[in-house]
This record gives C-alpha cells, sequence and structure tokens, in this order.
C-alpha cells in the first residue's frame, strides 16, 4: 500500500482504529509528522500532497509545435473586432460568413472562444472553419472537439489527394461537393466505390452533399439507398428521388395516385392507402420513416411526390383544390400539392392551395412552399396567406418560413409585420424576420422609421437587430 492510500484509509476508519505507518513516508517527509495521531495525520496529508505536487519533474516538450500556415487574408477592421465580442449569437454565423466573402479572417485571439460556442451549436461550424482559415485548422488538428475548424485540402493541393480516403468527414463533405461541380463522373466514381463502407451517418450527409448537384444518372444509386439499413438514407433517397420526373419512383408514384385519387363527379374520391403494403413504404422511405405512419401520411407522401402536371386532366389548380374530397380529411391532398408546388416551383399551384387551404390546416408544409416559390412572386404570395390567416397564425407561419429568404420574400413579411405594430403576439414572428430577412431589407422602414405610437416591445427589438446587422456588414466593408 503506497504512502498516500494508507492515509486515506486511516481518514476514513479513524486513527481510533487505525493508525497510519510512517515509516511509509518518504524520508523527506517523516521528520515534519507528529507522533499525535490525529495531528500527525493531518501534517502528514498536508506535507505530502505538497511533496506530490513539488516533487515531480517537469513535462519536456521533444520539438517545438508546428507553427501555424501563414494567411495571407487581412484581419478584419477593428470596428468589427470590437463588436465581435458583443455580437449576438444568433448573428455570428452570419458575421463570420460575411467575414469569409469578403476575404477577411477572424482575429486569431477570438478563435478558442468561437471554437468552444461552435462545438455545441453545429449551424456555427461551417462559418467559423471558413473565418478562421488556417489558424482554425491548427486549432482543431490539436483538440479533438474542435475538429469541424480542420478544412478540406489545403491550398497547396487543389486535387485533395488522400482526402477522400483518410480525410475528417467535413473535409470529405468538401471534397465531394467540389468534385461533383469540376467532374461529376470522377464524384460520383468514389461515392459509389466507398459507401458500402460509410457509417450511417456519413452516408446520409453524402447524400446531402449529392442533392445539390443531381442528375437522372444517380437514379440507380438512389434506388439502391431506398433499401438502405439506415432510416435517414432511405428517407434522404425518397425525397431526392421525386426530383428526377422521369425516375422509376416517380412512375411508381404517379400510377398510385391515379389508383387512389380519381374524379367522382364534381369530387374527388380517395381510396385511403394500405399501410402493409410493403412497396409503397419502401418508396417513402421504409417502415421507420417519419412519412410512413399512417394512410393519410403515405397518402400525402403519393401526392406530393406525383408531378402536377398528373392532376391536369382534373382541371384549372384553382378549380381542383376546391373540390370537395371524399374519403380523407382535403389537408391531406392539399399539403401533398403544397410540397409538389414546392419542388416544381409552380406558382399557379402554390396560389390556388394557398387560397383552398382551411386556415386552421396551415403547417410547416404549406408556409415551406413560399420559401421555394421564384421570388417575383413570393411578396403576393405572402400577402395571399396573411389574408386568409389571423395575425397569430400568421406570426406562427412565418417563425415555420425556411432560410434563406429572398429579399422579395423578406420585403414582403416586413411589411405585414409593419402593419401590426401594436400587437404583442407577433414577437416571434418579429425575432425570425429579424434574423432571417437578407442584407437588401436591412434599411427597411421598420428599422429605419420612427417608433409609431403605440407599437408593442418586439418592434423595437426588431429595429435594433436590423440596424446591428447592418452596422456590422458596413464595419466590414471599410
Amino acid at each position: 500500500m503506497t504512502a498516500w492510500a494508507d492515509l486515506v484509509s486511516t481518514a476514513l476508519l479513524g486513527t481510533r482504529r487505525r493508525r497510519f505507518d510512517p515509516t511509509a513516508l518518504p524520508a523527506a517527509v517523516r521528520p515534519l509528522v507528529s507522533d499525535e495521531p490525529e495531528t500527525g495525520l493531518l501534517t502528514a496529508a498536508a506535507v505530502l500532497a505538497t511533496y506530490r505536487r513539488a516533487g515531480r519533474v517537469p513535462a519536456r516538450v521533444d520539438a517545438p509545435p508546428v507553427p501555424v500556415a501563414r494567411d495571407e487574408r487581412p484581419l478584419v477592421p477593428p470596428a468589427a473586432r470590437r463588436r465581435l465580442s458583443r455580437l449576438p449569437v444568433d448573428l455570428l454565423p452570419e458575421w463570420l460568413d460575411a467575414v469569409r466573402e469578403r476575404g477577411l479572417r477572424a482575429p486569431p485571439e477570438h478563435l478558442p472562444a468561437l471554437a468552444e460556442a461552435a462545438r455545441t451549436r453545429p449551424p456555427l461550424r461551417a462559418a467559423l472553419a471558413g473565418a478562421a482559415g488556417p489558424a482554425g485548422a491548427w486549432l482543431g488538428e490539436r483538440n479533438p472537439a474542435w475538429g469541424f475548424l480542420v478544412q478540406a485540402a489545403p491550398d497547396g493541393d487543389p486535387d485533395g489527394d488522400g482526402v477522400w480516403e483518410y480525410g475528417t468527414a467535413a473535409q470529405r463533405r468538401a471534397w465531394l461537393h467540389r468534385t461533383l461541380a469540376a467532374d461529376p463522373q470522377a464524384g460520383r466514381a468514389a461515392l459509389t466505390a466507398t459507401w458500402a463502407g460509410e457509417p450511417a451517418g456519413m452516408r446520409a450527409d453524402l447524400l446531402a452533399v449529392l442533392a445539390e448537384h443531381l442528375a437522372a444518372e444517380d437514379e440507380p444509386f438512389l434506388e439502391a439507398a431506398l433499401d438502405d439499413r439506415a432510416a435517414p438514407v432511405r428517407e434522404a433517397a425518397a425525397q431526392l428521388l421525386p426530383r428526377l420526373p422521369g425516375s422509376r419512383l416517380v412512375a411508381r408514384m404517379r400510377e398510385r395516385a391515379a389508383r387512389l385519387v380519381r374524379a367522382d363527379g364534381s369530387a374527388l374520391a380517395v381510396t385511403p392507402p394500405d399501410p402493409g403494403d410493403p412497396a409503397l413504404v419502401r418508396d417513402v422511405g421504409g417502415p421507420q420513416a417519419r412519412a410512413a405512419r399512417g394512410p393519410a401520411d403515405l397518402l400525402r407522401a403519393v401526392v406530393a411526390a406525383t408531378p402536377l402536371e398528373h392532376w391536369a386532366r382534373a382541371g384549372d389548380p384553382a378549380d381542383v383544390v376546391v373540390r370537395p374530397v371524399h374519403g380523407c380529411d382535403p389537408h391531406v391532398l392539399h399539403s401533398g400539392w403544397a410540397e409538389a408546388a414546392g419542388r416544381e416551383r409552380d406558382a399557379r399551384w402554390a396560389a390556388a392551395v394557398l387560397r383552398a387551404i382551411d386556415p386552421g390546416a396551415v403547417d410547416a408544409t404549406i408556409t415551406g412552399v413560399l420559401a421555394r416559390l421564384p421570388a417575383r412572386v413570393q411578396g403576393p404570395a405572402v400577402a395571399l396567406l396573411a389574408a386568409r390567416l389571423t395575425p397569430q397564425a400568421m406570426a406562427a407561419a412565418v417563425g415555420q418560413l425556411p432560410a434563406p429568404w429572398s429579399p422579395e420574400l423578406g420585403t414582403a413579411v416586413l411589411d405585414w409585420i409593419a402593419t401590426h405594430p401594436g400587437n404583442r403576439g407577433l414577437g416571434g414572428a418579429a425575432r425570425a424576420a429579424g434574423i432571417r430577412v437578407p442584407r437588401a431589407c436591412l434599411r427597411h422602414p421598420v428599422a429605419t422609421g420612427p417608433l409609431p405610437v403605440g407599437s408593442a416591445p418586439w418592434w423595437r427589438e426588431l429595429a435594433a437587430t436590423l440596424t446591428v446587422r447592418r452596422e456590422m456588414h458596413e464595419e466590414l466593408d471599410r
């Protein structure tokens, strides 16, 4: 038993039941220890603890650390450096992206704190890695918790030799994105060659990269992914295949739509799909897919994946969506049509659904179509939806709008908000708008005009957010 373990055991049992052995103490400590049991125990513990700390040989570094690669980009201007320390976390991704886009670099003294913030906030990671540059990669190589700062191939290695085989997850995603853009055939060959050995999470991530470069030749690969053992991969493949109009999945969904939704005079007669149909369950992403919870969800998935031109035989979109529906809740069809309208960016179908939908049935699928419509029609679409919903329901819809917003969408949302200055229930919508409207909207009258009489507290907060965003861009432009 070591001297320290002996002291601990004696302290736990008490000096009446156990005496520690002073001869086990180091020779330099023994003369300092009293013979009295209680005092001797405490003295021995104090002296031995100090002895152990002071008696260690200092660690030696065999070689100095590799210095950070030189970053030729200039630092952000002084005003921007001062603002960084008081910038709200919600605005950090935008600030970091703006730094990178301007060819600047973030202050190195702030990088450890930013890296620690990004460790628990994944949306910050890509933006920080771009703004940090080599200094961020240097930190990431030395702290595994900050590994997301390690970029893809270094500047001196434009081809990224070895990155696909041996790089980090972030490096490999960036390499695949770059390669699919420059040499699609090589990128797809690399993806298929390693696919079977990729972890499930990485397979889903790589499909997200492929989604940005989707082509008809990807159909066989995505069809095989419908049978993947991981539910997120199957779901991702099921979402991508409808974007290929000539795919076999689209043909299967069109055939199902013809069987399940039929014209019955002036109405639409719906036959609910069979949740036990294995082929249908496979086509929506498998048995664990979020969409496969019951007949209504399966039907919505079928309608969403069916091209909108399939419904042209039933009439004009404005006429089709108002037809009575027998056999299911009309919202199921409306939601499917809205998703298809967003995918195909069809303004006529989107407008028809927004006019016909029950205001109480508006959900993320319905509002999500606004962000995917052509920019020129987003303003009228927002006005159309606002005319159908109460201000509180419209505020909830605005909060569901996915980013990024176009200038037209941002202006339309701010215009709507400005018509309800005294409504205290719009705080959530105002906060979402303050963060998501693009830079072109930062001089909207909400931010630059006088504070309306009787305005709700959120108005001042929204104006302040837009002003801070405008100022931080101006500082980076100096």
